[in-house]
């Protein structure tokens, strides 16, 4: 695209800057050296900088969407807040064909533009475009070969033990060999968590146990991974690499195996195609997260995992679903009177408070307005005239504006009909929608108690 010169409106300007880490070692693309040039360059043709951003080590290989501070950038451009992006090349944009073109329709549509500090690129013509394309090309290209460079260092590094990330499991840290070594104390709380597993088979019941005894606090999700994590015995087998002898193991093959044959006989599941009706309304009455629902035992059941994962709350009962339906049949009309009477009990405060605060306004204008006049700083006419208008003004001060009041009315039309049998004859995603659509959030407290309803 042909670079402008200074418009005489001010031109908003976006700056771009990205650098893997390889390219900043290998060629001097600091991200200090982009910011200067691209500053300078917006500086001397009297641009606003509107914003910079960075995206430090990090690939042109990446998906856009991995690129968070690129996607931020094209959320100002959404908002018409960038007339101009400014990178320096255009391998710092893209390095895809595809991935530009999407780009440039969001682009198109909010009538913005872009430019490089080091090349020169025309949009404008048949070669002009061509001459991107290929560009372009060129550079996807020279990203793929990277990528098969670095899969071969990759398959080095893991084939002679040195980690390719600064990642561990616990019990694991990285040493100044670039390889896996073992943490004594962290490795006797894993072989602990493992032996209790075996001897239990409860993966909450693990977790309370090493929290209670330990101090560590490990969540559902952490230590499911860590109990079918090969490392633990030695061997490296992700993305297609394996190493029998990649680190170190922390517990033995025969344990690792008998673990999995427990996990899976253990392995829980709701049925397909089960839906919890009140996901995402029920909260706790305690810690104010959300319940999560689980089904046993033919009842579906809702509780505070802050209590039961975390061990951060204490609401450690759980709540049977049928009971807040029935609660609700039976209390619904008199929350929605009881939460009415609040709003509007609320709303007349705030109108009274506006109210209160235009009068003071006035009334200082009016103060205002005299001492002008007793300084002479005024006539006779023009004081008369702006005393009519505030006196005017206090006598008729208009009713201040008012947010909309939850939709009550939507509410207890539900309940002027037969609401329970033609509630029974929804389905569970249309109950599902029915309570979203009424109520914003349901509490309730450790005895199963509902303590307030927010409608929606």
């Amino acid at each position: 695209m042909r670079k402008k010169e200074a418009a005489t409106s001010l031109v908003r300007v976006a700056l771009y800057i990205r650098v893997s880490g390889e390219e900043q070692k290998m060629h001097g693309l600091s991200l200090e050296a982009q910011q200067e040039r691209l500053e300078k360059f917006a500086r001397e043709r009297g641009w606003l900088i509107s914003g910079i951003y960075i995206d430090a080590a990090k690939t042109a290989r990446k998906h856009l969407h991995k690129r968070t501070e690129f996607q931020r950038m094209i959320e100002a451009v959404k908002r018409n807040e960038v007339d101009i992006l400014l990178f320096c090349r255009l391998d710092r944009w893209f390095r895809s064909v595809a991935d530009y073109y999407k780009i440039m329709e969001i682009l198109q549509a909010h009538n913005c533009e872009w430019l490089t500090t080091d090349e020169e690129y025309d949009t404008t013509t048949a070669n002009g475009r061509l001459y991107i394309n290929v560009k372009l090309s060129i550079a996807q290209n020279e990203a793929d070969i990277d990528g098969e460079r670095i899969d071969v260092v990759f398959d080095s590094k893991i084939a002679h033990g040195t980690v390719v990330s600064g990642n561990c499991p616990f019990g694991f840290r990285v040493n100044e060999e670039k390889r896996l070594e073992i943490l004594p104390d962290e490795a006797d709380i894993v072989r602990d968590a493992f032996n209790r597993y075996e001897a239990t088979v409860s993966q909450r019941g693990t977790i309370k146990y090493i929290r209670e005894r330990y101090g560590v606090n490990w969540c559902d999700a952490t230590f499911r991974r860590m109990l079918h994590e090969k490392l633990y015995t030695g061997v490296y087998d992700r993305g297609g690499r394996v190493n029998e002898n990649f680190c170190p193991a922390i517990i033995s093959h025969e344990q690792f195996d008998h673990v999995q044959k427990l996990t899976s006989k253990n392995a829980r599941s709701s049925p397909s195609g089960k839906v919890y009706i009140f996901t995402s309304v029920l909260s706790c009455s305690e810690c104010g997260h959300k319940l999560v629902g689980y089904y046993t035992r033919g009842y579906i059941y809702y509780r505070c995992n802050q209590h039961f994962q975390r061990g951060r709350c204490p609401h450690n009962h759980s709540v049977r679903e049928d009971v807040i339906e029935a609660w609700l049949f039976s209390h619904l009309e008199e929350e929605i009177d009881r939460c009415q009477l609040e709003w509007e009990v609320q709303a007349a405060a705030r109108k009274r408070a506006i109210t209160s605060t235009d009068k003071a306004a006035l009334k200082r204008k009016l103060s205002k307005l005299k001492e002008l006049y007793v300084n002479e700083l005024i006539d006779i006419e023009e004081y008369k005239k702006d005393y009519e208008i505030y006196t005017a003004a206090l006598r008729q001060l208009p009713d201040p504006a008012q947010e909309a009041p939850p939709d009550f009315a939507a509410v207890r039309k539900y309940l002027t009909a037969d609401f329970k049998a033609i509630y029974e004859t929804l389905t569970r995603e249309e109950k599902r929608t029915l309570w979203r659509s009424v109520i914003e959030e349901i509490k309730v407290d450790n005895a199963g108690n509902v303590t307030g309803i927010i409608f929606g």
